[in-house]
């Protein structure tokens, strides 16, 4: 009886001094969509976000950076954070993309075949570089960097940059593949652009394997 009194009187004292409280965090909503889509020369305007701790409304003290620049086409973001009276913070993002309305030098959903596999929705960015010679960020669209080892940029780079004119609606690839993880390029046999749709579309081989790629233009 001692000694089960002296543990309910220690376990009181534990109590007591704070060692068994409950810590809150900020929980952070993003308000509207988490991907946004803005053209190049819009106004843009965040729909914010709402933050709640332990149920009061604490979005007063909800910090926001943002990199967006919408005279620029690329892929930015708008991040929230806020913290809890002990500085533990909560984190929340929103992904903005800035694209040409109608335009080759675009923003795209990739979509690649390839050794009997097919991986859609990466995130390939092009741009031109030269007159008349743009950069496919990656010509393999997302094959590796995306689809069969996502997580594993930065530390390998699965991305192959491809060269390519724009003749018509037609392209073709110069020069050789930029600097990547694999030895053995990527080669373009043929391809088209769709004005119209803004759909590009392309054959080619990559060590020995044939592949098929569609780029669609990301929009509203």
């Amino acid at each position: 009886m001692s000694a089960l009194a002296v543990a309910s009187l220690a376990s009181c004292e534990k109590e007591e001094s704070g060692l068994t409280g409950v810590t809150y965090y900020p929980v952070i909503n993003v308000l509207g969509d988490a991907e946004t889509v803005v053209y190049v020369g819009e106004t843009y305007n965040d729909a914010g976000c709402e933050a709640t701790l332990n149920g009061e409304d604490i979005t007063a003290q909800v910090q926001t950076s943002s990199n967006v620049n919408t005279s620029k086409m690329g892929i930015y973001s708008v991040a929230y954070s806020a913290t809890n009276e002990l500085g533990f913070s909560s984190y929340a993002s929103r992904t903005v993309y800035v694209v040409n309305e109608s335009s080759f030098e675009n923003l795209y959903y990739g979509t690649i075949s390839m050794m009997g596999k097919l991986y859609s929705g990466a995130t390939i960015a092009v741009t031109e570089v030269d007159d008349n010679v743009y950069m496919i960020d990656d010509g393999l669209a997302g094959y590796y960097f995306y689809g069969r080892y996502p997580g594993y940029e930065p530390n390998y780079d699965f991305h192959a940059e491809v060269f390519v004119t724009l003749n018509g609606s037609d392209i073709a690839q110069v020069g050789e593949t930029g600097s990547w993880y694999f030895p053995d390029p990527v080669e373009i046999s043929g391809g088209t652009y769709d004005s119209g749709s803004g759909v590009i579309s392309y054959t080619g081989e990559f060590a020995g394997y044939p592949f098929s790629v569609e780029l669609n233009p990301i929009t509203k």
